[in-house]
C-alpha cells in the first residue's frame, strides 16, 4: 500500500469491534483539529464499534505535545483534550517489565527511525490491535515488515475506507 487510494480492508468482520491504536498526530487530528478524515473514527468510537487502546507512554506523549506553544492551548483546553482522550480509550494491560527502555518486542521486530514512535508499535503488538493508525511516514514505511509480526499499520488517509464496513 503506497498511497491513500490503495485498497484497504478491515481485519474484523462487520459487526465486530475493532481495536485500534492511534499515534499522537492522529489523536490531534481527531480531538484538536476535527480533521474530516477522523470523522468516521469519532462515529465508530461513539457507537462502540471501535475501541481505542492506549498506555502510559502514549498518554505522556500527548500531554507533552499539547503543551507545544504552536497550539496556543490554555491549561483548561489541554485538560479537556486529555480527559476526552482518556474517556474514549482503554488503558492496555502490557507485559510485566514493559517500559520505554524495554518494550519487550521479539527479535527482528521492525525498528522505527523515530524512536519516539516505537512504543506505538509495541502497544499494537502486545495488545493484538487490529491496526495502528498513523500519518507518520517513518511508521508507514514499516507496514510490510510489521505485518509479519501481526501489526497492521494504516495510513490515516485510508481510515474512512478501513472503517466503512463496520
Amino acid at each position: 500500500m503506497n498511497s491513500a487510494t490503495d485498497e484497504v480492508k478491515t481485519v474484523a468482520p462487520t459487526g465486530e469491534t475493532l481495536r485500534l491504536v492511534l499515534d499522537t498526530n492522529v489523536v490531534l487530528d481527531w480531538l484538536l483539529f476535527a480533521d474530516p478524515l477522523t470523522g468516521s473514527l469519532a462515529l465508530c468510537v461513539g457507537n462502540g464499534r471501535v475501541t481505542l487502546l492506549t498506555h502510559a507512554p502514549a498518554m505522556a506523549e500527548l500531554h507533552r505535545v499539547l503543551r507545544y506553544d504552536a497550539f496556543k492551548l490554555d491549561e483548561a483546553r489541554r485538560t479537556d483534550l486529555l480527559d476526552r482522550y482518556r474517556r474514549n480509550t482503554d488503558e492496555a494491560a502490557l507485559p510485566i517489565g514493559f517500559a520505554l527502555d524495554n518494550l519487550l518486542l521479539p527479535d527482528n521486530f521492525p525498528c522505527c527511525k523515530d524512536a519516539d514512535d516505537q512504543h506505538f508499535l509495541a502497544l499494537a503488538y502486545h495488545t493484538h490491535a487490529d491496526a495502528l493508525i498513523t500519518r507518520d511516514k517513518a511508521l508507514l514505511a514499516l507496514r510490510k515488515r510489521a505485518r509479519k509480526f501481526g501489526v497492521t499499520i494504516v495510513d490515516v488517509r485510508q481510515l474512512p475506507v478501513f472503517l466503512s464496513p463496520i
